[in-house]
Parts: structure tokens; sequence; C-alpha cells
């Protein structure tokens, strides 16, 4: 929790949050919140979330893969930054089930993902989280 801590202070965001994906003790991916446009063009979707970032790190998915998210405050005091609904979706598709957040700068909270039904699920990793080819 401590790096997704660190990834968040790295962001250059108003909501500073970081995130890192791992198996047991080794580290996938890890990075910030990244401005995807000038939220003066589109306000809705002007940042790429940390979540999504990670996933875009990762070549090939690991079984048993966790992340981790951390938000910080402007004295660098982690906040909530449990999951929305959009990045749920993301680490649902791409296998992730257990989700850690922090909630308070004492509290960490956990988060089961279910899989997603049959018919909503996409045949490719690389299509889930949007790389091009």
């Amino acid at each position: 929790m401590d790096l997704a801590v660190r990834q968040a202070l790295r962001s250059t965001c108003r909501y500073r949050v970081g995130a890192v994906l791992a198996v047991g003790n080794r580290i996938l991916a890890a990075g910030p919140n990244l401005r995807r446009n000038n939220p003066m063009i589109d306000l809705r979707h002007a940042t790429f979330h940390a979540e999504e970032v990670v996933l875009r790190k990762v070549r090939t998915m690991t079984p048993g893969a966790e992340i981790f998210v951390a938000r910080v405050n402007r004295e660098g005091l982690p906040m909530m930054a449990q999951p929305c609904p959009r990045c749920q979706e993301a680490l649902a598709r791409a296998g992730i089930r257990r989700a850690h957040y922090t909630v308070t700068h004492r509290t960490v909270g956990d988060m089961f993902i279910p899989a997603l039904p049959r018919s909503q699920a996409i045949p490719s990793f690389r299509h889930a989280v949007g790389i091009k080819r």
C-alpha cells in the first residue's frame, strides 16, 4: 500500500490517486492517474484513472493478481480511494478479483470484484483495457 501512496504523490491531477498491481510480493505494474485531455474540452473524460493506467501497462495478466489503490490529499495523507464502477468493470474484465484501497490514513478497505457474466465477457484481455496492436 505504501507504493500505491507514493504513486499517488506523483500525480499532477486534482484528485491524486495511485495504483499498484501485484501477485504475492511481485509487482506487475504501478502508476498514478494521468491527464488525458484538457478538462475545458471534456470534463467527464479528463483523466485516465490509476487503475486503468496500471491495466494498460500489464502485457499479460497473471492469475491471482490483486490491485492496491491509494488517494492522497494536499498534505499527502491517504483518503478514500474505492474503485469507481467503471474501474471495477475494467478490473473484472481483466480477471482481478480483489482490490485493496485506502479509506483513511489508518484504514485499508478490501473489495471482492465479482466475475462478469459470460454474456458480458470480452475474449481478449488487450481489448478489455483498450490496448491497440
